[in-house]
């Protein structure tokens, strides 16, 4: 599994035994990696604004607010297309960071092959 697939991965596992902790011990096993690669992609997973928190003791472990995160969003290409049109005519709004925040969030997530054909149908567009 390639890291942008465990990143993606390891927010699903949080979200669907949220609000129970899993510890970085069980993260590493389920993932088949080390405790030190699941704090790497916590940290990293933080940082981009996951609202992932530490549980301390014995019982403890990473913990992901659900009421703060959105489950899965699955997008056709032409949609993603509609929203990054959207997005782009936030150039020059005090939002303009947030939209290209979210746009990169978004094409993050989606499928190459989904990604290749919004880039096509955004060309076509121009």
């Amino acid at each position: 599994m390639n890291r942008t697939d465990r990143l993606y991965a390891l927010v699903e596992e949080l979200r669907a035994v949220s609000p129970r902790p899993r510890s970085a011990r069980w993260l590493a096993q389920r993932f088949e990696v080390s405790t030190r690669t699941i704090e790497r992609d916590i940290g990293a997973l933080q940082s981009s604004g996951v609202p992932i928190w530490a549980e301390p003791g014995r019982t403890g472990g990473y913990v992901v607010d659900r009421s703060r995160t959105l489950p899965p969003v699955n997008l056709t290409a032409g949609e993603a297309v509609a929203l990054a049109v959207a997005l782009h005519r936030l150039d020059g709004t005090p939002f303009a960071a947030a939209g290209g925040s979210a746009l990169r969030k978004l094409v993050a997530v989606m499928p190459a092959a989904d990604v290749a054909e919004a880039h096509r149908l955004g060309a076509a567009c121009t």
